[in-house]
């Protein structure tokens, strides 16, 4: 009897693969859980410019399927000689193969890795073996296809993600608590089914109609319940006095940083309140006269307030450092000298400055000379040749903070620069008039110095050494990626705007600072010497990442807001900032018609101090706190909504203006830049400024949104828009579109019938293009079907604009839609996997 039902299913199944010879479009599908019906390859699916990426590329053409034997159903069982019928497992076996590869798109409780994994081995080996049984390989098709039946697909969340963010929009006080508290039982429950990673599309689309009856049976609340609150305004003068300066930046007082309540009542007493209208002096009992009323909604922050690019700041990553962090004092004045001269344009040949002023341009050689001179009255000399005899030569790795660095080709030096340290150095670079003479095209000189003036295009930058890294022990590597070396000549030819420098020169020597360069000492901008401690540290952890998102939104530093939060209370030792006030910025008056009354210290603007009494805002919690201040800063006081703008990202050009700005503004302490400034340098704050590592589900719509640490390994211009592809090969905003043209762009080739994206690596490697699983900037990346959101037929195909220890940063096309060209970071899970593969151009 089992032999018999064997030989039924056996015919049974080859007639099965007859039908999908005769019928199959040439690409096989198991219906039960494919992304839709097959496409034929003549036909051209339409665009889907919702999806995250490109469903349809170019086709290329099928492969000729071999036609059937005769159904075997009506021939008899051929002897052991006669050669099996491999279609339908071959077919199958490429679907359990993709399978494998994107086992995070199915119900874990379906997918059986070890049992899938045993059945490709087993089908493997019978398409190995030219004497296979036909029995055997019919039983193994049947259990594939049983396998395959069974898998589950996980849910899309994106919609339910989308509604649920739309919620957060919502204030509890413009609706009747019994529709807002049925709202919210409703939010939490799906915000549970977004946590459940086998959550399936009829659970999460029965969760969104749920949540959309909700929403729609929230009831307005009539007039006579409270009104919103009214917008943050701190009790300061519309015109605020400028402060005076210190006569030493270098105060008395101890680190705002202790973390027990009276330290704290201490420090207020001893230093100031720091900010008008901020108490740090809340121990005593008797100060408390209004407490919480239990109004616990959160404010949001207007979206008007909010920006769609992400500023970079001219730092480019660098930190300034406390003054007690450096060898020699000589350094820090050095570079707080260099910082004056940050973005100011660059001229072929500079005008002298007068006796005293800071010159208004700079070439590659006057810089370094007129820091050394202002500085340490130091004369450099006249020449490259002069400048880098001037101290000892030292390996790059070696280089000291006021090092001077060197670019040395064939034995002539082409430019210099002049070391920060962390890895970054500053030179006046004349890419500034190659960027002007793209703004504007032109071959004068003198036109495209303008136009590099009148765009704002910085002359004198701060850079990064490529592979710097330096150990818990200050030992410094610099890493030369094999990747890069191996590189064709093509692509190491491509724009590349910084290689490392040759070599360094230390030139300090003996000598001494001027009446310029003591000045820079006694008012360096970060002096308060903080030191780590892990009450800071904890409190850091409880804000940052809340500052880190309003920050990347709403135009702000977030570096600046937390160490405003630490200062002004005292790591959140202070009673204002603790539980159930949660006032992280001293801000008076109402908020949801709560507050509470405190003592607290003022600087009249002169270092003197008087003690008021006043009502602060009281909060349910620190977001609101946050939220609260990133409202004031973006929306000004009463009478002038632009009060903080000199705060902006956009408008201050790195973290040292916008505190500086902040001072006499936001507080009347005349010190309260170089403290926070200080503050920002001791826990290396400046981190969250920037956006977190993305996964590789997250879609970066321009080049400002990019991490700072993949932005500063970019060495290739952007895509400049140009369809290079005249043959038509490839569909117009496809990524197959994209690659070929950002690759012709930079003086590479590809070939015009490359395939889809996913056939790239294959196609390449046939046509004798250099292939590799080695991650490198300046190749395509060919995606395999399915792999990193790829369509599950075509893959995918993108451009490598940087390699970093974590990942690679992709730019690529058809992923917002049509010819907007978008990047991601796709993890080294992915990215060092065998689900893709790297083309070198030819």
């Amino acid at each position: 009897m089992k032999k018999k039902n064997s030989l039924v299913l056996r015919k049974a199944l080859t007639g099965f693969s007859v039908l999908l010879i005769l019928f199959s479009p040439g690409v096989t599908a198991f219906a039960s859980i494919s992304d839709g019906a097959e496409m034929p390859v003549s036909e051209v699916a339409p665009e889907d410019t919702n999806s995250m990426i490109d469903q349809n590329e170019s086709v290329q053409d099928p492969t000729t399927t071999p036609a059937p034997e005769n159904d075997i159903s009506t021939q008899p069982e051929q002897p052991s000689t006669t050669v099996s019928d491999k279609t339908s497992l071959t077919a199958q076996t490429a679907q359990l193969t993709e399978v494998l590869s994107n086992s995070d798109r199915y119900v874990s409780t379906t997918f059986d890795n070890n049992y899938l994994d045993s059945l490709l081995q087993r089908a493997d080996s019978l398409l190995a073996t030219e004497t296979a049984a036909q029995s055997e390989i019919d039983d193994c098709t049947a259990e594939i296809l049983q396998a395959l039946a069974g898998l589950r697909y996980r849910g899309d969340k994106t919609a339910l993600q989308a509604r649920i963010d739309y919620t957060v929009t919502l204030q509890a006080s413009d609706y009747t608590a019994t529709s807002f508290a049925a709202l919210q039982a409703s939010v939490k429950t799906a915000n549970a089914l977004l946590a459940d990673i086998d959550a399936e599309q009829d659970a999460l689309d029965q969760m969104l109609e749920a949540l959309n009856e909700a929403l729609a049976a929230l009831v307005k609340a009539t007039p006579s319940q409270p009104e919103k609150p009214e917008q943050p305004q701190p009790e300061k003068p519309a015109t605020p006095q400028p402060p005076k300066k210190p006569e030493s930046s270098k105060p008395d007082q101890k680190p705002a940083e202790s973390n027990s309540e009276e330290g704290t009542k201490a420090e207020a007493e001893e230093t100031g309140t720091i900010s008008e209208g901020h108490s740090n002096q809340a121990n005593s009992e008797d100060s408390v006269v209004e407490s919480n009323s239990g109004n616990d909604s959160v404010n949001p922050v207007d979206k008007e307030y909010a920006v769609d690019s992400l500023t970079d700041s001219d730092l480019n990553g660098y930190e300034l450092p406390l003054l007690t962090s450096f060898e020699d004092e000589r350094q820090a004045a050095l570079v707080a000298q260099g910082l004056k001269t940050l973005s100011l344009p660059y001229e072929k040949e500079p005008q002298p400055a007068k006796t005293g002023e800071l010159p208004t341009a700079f070439n590659n050689l006057s810089l370094p000379k007129y820091l050394y001179q202002s500085v340490l009255g130091k004369n450099l000399g006249e020449t490259f040749e002069e400048l880098r005899d001037s101290g000892t030569r030292r390996e790059l790795t070696e280089a000291g903070i006021g090092d001077l660095l060197f670019w040395e080709k064939d034995g002539a030096i082409e430019q210099v620069a002049i070391y920060l340290g962390q890895g970054k150095y500053l030179m006046a670079d004349e890419e500034a008039l190659k960027e002007a003479q793209q703004v504007l095209p032109t071959k004068d000189i003198a036109v495209a110095e303008s136009a590099a003036d009148q765009e704002e295009i910085a002359g004198v930058r701060i850079y990064t050494v490529k592979g710097y890294q330096q150990d818990e022990d200050g030992k410094v590597t610099i890493e030369e990626a094999a990747a890069e070396n191996q590189k064709n000549e093509t692509v190491q030819t491509i724009y590349d705007k910084q290689s490392n420098p040759s070599y360094a020169v230390h030139s300090i020597g003996d000598s001494q600072l001027t009446s310029v360069g003591q000045a820079l000492i006694d008012n360096y901008a970060a002096s308060v010497d903080f030191r780590v401690n892990p009450v800071t540290e904890s409190f850091i952890s409880s804000i940052a990442e809340d500052a880190r998102q309003l920050g990347l939104e709403y135009d702000v530093y977030a570096s600046v807001m937390i160490a405003q939060a630490i200062l002004e209370t005292g790591s959140g030792g202070s009673g204002l900032s603790k539980a159930p006030y949660h006032n992280l910025f001293g801000i008076k008056g109402l908020y949801n018609g709560n507050s509470v009354s405190m003592k607290t210290m003022e600087d009249d603007g002169t270092g003197k101090l008087f003690q008021i009494t006043a009502a602060f805002r009281s909060y349910p919690n620190f977001r609101a706190s946050l939220n609260d201040y990133v409202s004031l800063v973006r929306g000004g006081i009463s009478g002038n909504d632009e009060f903080y703008k000199g705060t902006w990202r956009s408008e201050a050009k790195n973290y040292l203006q916008a505190t500086e700005y902040l001072t006499g503004r936001y507080a009347t302490d005349t010190t309260y830049n170089n403290k926070l400034n200080s503050i920002i340098a001791a826990y290396n704050l400046t981190q969250f400024d920037e956006p977190l590592p993305a996964d590789n589900s997250v879609i970066i719509a321009s080049r400002g949104g990019i991490p700072d640490y993949y932005r500063e390994k970019m060495v290739y211009p952007e895509y400049n828009g140009v369809n290079y592809n005249l043959s038509g090969s490839y569909p117009v905003g496809q990524c197959t579109w994209y690659a070929y043209n950002r690759i012709t762009q930079l003086g590479g080739k590809v070939d015009d019938y490359m395939g889809n994206g996913g056939e790239w690596g294959q196609r390449g490697a046939a046509l004798g293009y250099q292939t590799t699983q080695i991650p490198t900037a300046g190749y395509a990346v060919s995606f395999h079907p399915g792999v990193a959101g790829s369509s599950a037929v075509y893959g995918h195909v993108a451009f490598v604009e940087a390699v970093g220890p974590d990942g690679i940063l992709i730019s690529e096309g058809n992923v917002l839609g049509g010819t907007i060209i978008s990047y991601r970071v796709i993890p080294n899970s992915i990215a060092r996997s065998n689900s893709v593969t790297y083309i070198a151009p030819k």
